[in-house]
């Protein structure tokens, strides 16, 4: 493995490489990775910039910036209020800058909570040749108890010859945007991944569809029935990206698909997380949360494997 500087669209930028894989990251933008990309199979996973790449800003908008790659989600999702506390959409880490901690062996980042006493740590390997593995390390530096929703939000590339694939066992997915014209109220069951929506319509939710639909979703897998890993395979290329976690650790797994609404692209964002819903108000009142005592410290991990699709 190599850990080299490099340059992103005018940010310093990390980068760490294989024989298989080339990963960049960048401290200043909230840690964010902005490239997986498999030099096998010549594909970017991670989706580029669609405006320009600039500053940010503590409490942006998430959907008004560049909307690259894969940003960290901490402590919830949703803009909400939360003991007395305003939490910014899509959480806070995404928007401050990581301090480097080292460079040697691997890359630890780090950053404290704004709106909320903490400090997550990520450390950064190429495990394998094809395998990146983050380790996070969450501290809670409050004098009381901190429930928590942390969330990876990566936008990954879903063109038409994409395919999302769960654990066979996964028949059964839960609707969480509200109202939603296709998919109903919140938490309504939808098929996986043949679905037939309220108007009739067939649906393959396997699939994304062309930025020209204009149309989005967001689903969980049923919070009782947690899983251990989600793919994405690109059947043309004959590649696959797989993220593999402890279900004891991230119990909870949501999907995120962008046909044009948000994104200059079609996006499908796997979503392991350590609470179930993406606001932590409304997380917290379903006790499907994480909580972190005072001075407790709590650890986890995500594999991303890059392979060939087998057969």
């Amino acid at each position: 493995m190599k850990i080299t500087d490099t340059m992103w669209h005018g940010f310093k930028a990390i980068s760490l490489e294989s024989k298989r894989i080339r990963v960049v990251m960048v401290p200043q933008l909230g840690a964010k990775i902005v490239s997986m990309y498999d030099k096998t199979s010549q594909y970017e996973w991670l989706v580029p910039p669609m405006r320009a790449v600039k500053e940010l800003t503590y409490g942006a908008t998430f959907v008004e910036q560049d909307m690259s790659g894969w940003d960290e989600m901490m402590p919830t999702i949703n803009a909400c209020e939360f003991d007395g506390v305003f939490l910014p959409d899509h959480g806070e880490v995404w928007s401050i800058p990581w301090k480097i901690i080292s460079l040697k062996g691997q890359v630890t980042l780090a950053v404290d909570g704004t709106a909320m006493p903490y400090r997550i740590t990520r450390k950064a390997t190429l495990s394998a040749d094809h395998c990146l593995t983050l380790h996070y390390e969450l501290e809670n530096l409050g004098s009381k108890s901190m429930p928590y929703l942390w969330a990876a939000h990566p936008q990954f590339n879903a063109d038409p010859q994409t395919r999302i694939v769960f654990p066979p066992e996964v028949s059964v997915v839960l609707n969480i945007i509200d109202h939603d014209p296709i998919w109903g109220a919140v938490e309504t069951p939808v098929d996986w991944p043949n679905a037939t929506a309220a108007d009739g319509r067939t649906w393959q939710l396997d699939r994304v569809r062309g930025v020209e639909h204009r149309a989005c979703r967001k689903f969980y897998i049923m919070p009782e029935q947690p899983i251990s890993w989600a793919a994405l395979q690109h059947e043309g290329l004959g590649c696959e990206v797989r993220l593999s976690w402890s279900p004891m650790d991230l119990p909870y797994l949501g999907l995120w698909i962008d046909e044009g609404v948000h994104s200059a692209v079609p996006v499908a964002a796997l979503e392991p997380c350590s609470g179930y819903f993406d606001s932590l108000k409304k997380a917290a009142s379903k006790q499907r949360v994480t909580i972190l005592e005072p001075g407790e410290r709590k650890s986890w991990s995500l594999q991303i494997r890059f392979e060939e699709i087998l057969g």
